[in-house]
């Protein structure tokens, strides 16, 4: 094994795991670090409930010491191996600064239009399935998504005309999913890829684009389940405030 590479990834999540995508045939000598195995195949991938078996029991603390668990998986894949597969964009003003409870997040000196084409690429990349105009939030682009929304099952069509009877606006969310798997997961093992090149690069945790992701859902109240799916899924959250369509009292979460 070299002891010299161009190029270092730690982490094989959604950062690590596209970076390297992109690096994997660019002929620069990349090494790629795991802390966790691949996700054995059994029936726990295919459930709601079963999935949480593979969430980490490793505690992180808050600012006072408390114990938080965040739901992070170990895994070559990382979170994307039991995501909801949601990929929404950031808005234009989630670039912008916002003061919030906990302080100010600053501005960006990016805007959300020097990462246009780069979400392009990413919603080809992940095989996101949506309908553009749907969304009353989304910002501004000029590509459609690369495929059509996902068809709803029974009981979320239920809830999807019932809420345009009411004369809310509910989208399909896009989904990253792929037509001969499920969910487009990031696999890296495209590591075995030989490369050469001169940068050293990290692959940051979610966690910081998670709190920017939060910020946005503050001012536009419909999107908090949506942002927040990076770390819950927005199914079981929907289950919680909407009526029974027989007796009309709050269905509780199954």
């Amino acid at each position: 094994m070299s002891e010299h590479y161009d190029v270092t990834i730690i982490g094989t999540g959604a950062g690590g795991g596209t970076l390297l995508n992109r690096l994997a045939s660019s002929g620069k000598r990349v090494l790629v670090l795991e802390r966790g195995p691949f996700l054995p195949r059994e029936k726990g991938n295919w459930t709601y409930k079963g999935s949480f078996k593979y969430y980490s029991s490793e505690p992180m603390y808050n600012k006072v010491g408390k114990e938080i668990y965040p739901g992070m998986c170990y895994y070559v894949g990382g979170n994307t191996k039991v995501y909801g597969a949601a990929l929404f964009r950031l808005r234009e003003k989630d670039f912008e600064s916002f003061r919030h409870k906990d302080g100010v997040s600053p501005e960006w000196r990016l805007k959300y239009r020097d990462f246009e084409s780069y979400y392009d690429e990413a919603e080809d990349l992940y095989q996101v399935h949506g309908k553009v105009g749907e969304d009353p939030t989304e910002p501004a682009r000029k590509k459609d998504y690369p495929f059509p929304p996902i068809s709803h099952e029974p009981r979320i069509k239920e809830v999807f005309e019932t809420l345009k009877a009411k004369g809310l606006k509910p989208y399909p969310a896009p989904m990253a999913i792929s037509r001969a798997c499920r969910t487009k997961e990031i696999d890296a093992r495209v590591c075995t890829h030989k490369v050469r090149a001169n940068a050293n690069e990290r692959s940051a945790k979610a966690m910081g684009h998670e709190a920017r992701s939060l910020k946005s859902a503050n001012s536009h109240q419909s999107r908090v389940c949506m942002n927040r799916d990076l770390c819950i899924r927005p199914q079981h959250r929907l289950a919680l405030c909407f009526p029974d369509s027989h007796s009309g009292a709050l269905r509780p979460a199954p």
